[in-house]
């Protein structure tokens, strides 16, 4: 078995089916974090992963679907122990799957951030992947809650729908939690759980004082933007 061009040789098969997997759960948590596995998303998975190796996604989909995230961190210290060039291949292969639909959502944007953040590789590694493997700038997913933000995107501010107060706007609070316009209820609950989860202080109060201060004021506005669609 091999991830992108990284031969998993010399490694036993207990090893082998464990980081198989560890890497279709965290691909699949790509695809369904903007509310929509499509068809294409699960044929890229199922290649890779081909005959025994691979695993049911509607069971590993069940995993991401039911809001508990350690899986998903068990997965990712996993394969944050492999080398470096298996680590890369994942991420290359994240991308791809993030990019099958030609544009990516808000939530991808954070995953692959955190990917590239909690397999020691940086952002200037995942910069220039996503370059090469897109052609294209990976654009910086930005805080709707900074009205900044929305000078720099006014093709977004002019479709902008007030709340009927000076806060949130709903076009800010989608844009918050990455979800479409038409989302369901169980879509918005389930970007908001995956993002404030992704959030939490004790997830990086490693990374100094400042990044918890950031942290929280995130989470704030994620959930700012939860209640004021939910209601």
């Amino acid at each position: 078995m091999s991830i992108g061009s990284s031969t998993l040789g010399g490694t036993s098969k207990a090893h082998r089916a464990q980081l198989a997997r560890n890497v279709q759960l965290l691909l699949l948590w790509v695809a369904e974090s903007d509310g929509d596995v499509e068809v294409p998303e699960l044929d890229f998975v199922a290649e890779q992963f081909p005959g025994p190796d691979g695993e049911n996604a509607d069971d590993l989909l069940a995993i991401i679907r039911s809001g508990e995230l350690r899986p998903l961190e068990s997965a990712i210290r996993f394969l944050a122990e492999e080398s470096r060039e298996l680590r890369v291949a994942f991420l290359d292969l994240a991308i791809t799957m993030a990019m099958s639909d030609h544009r990516v959502a808000v939530t991808e944007n954070y995953i692959l951030r955190f990917f590239a953040d909690a397999l020691h590789l940086g952002e200037d590694i995942l910069e220039r992947r996503f370059k090469i493997i897109s052609g294209v700038d990976l654009c910086e997913p930005g805080d709707p809650a900074d009205p900044e933000w929305w000078e720099e995107n006014p093709e977004l501010g002019s479709q902008t729908e007030s709340n009927g107060s000076d806060g949130m706007s709903l076009n800010e609070a989608r844009a918050m939690l990455g979800v479409e316009r038409d989302a369901s209820m169980s879509e918005i609950e389930s970007a908001y759980r995956k993002l404030s989860g992704m959030l939490l202080a004790k997830r990086v109060e490693a990374s100094g004082p400042d990044a918890v201060t950031t942290a929280r004021k995130r989470s704030r506005k994620l959930r700012e933007a939860y209640d004021l669609l939910k209601g």
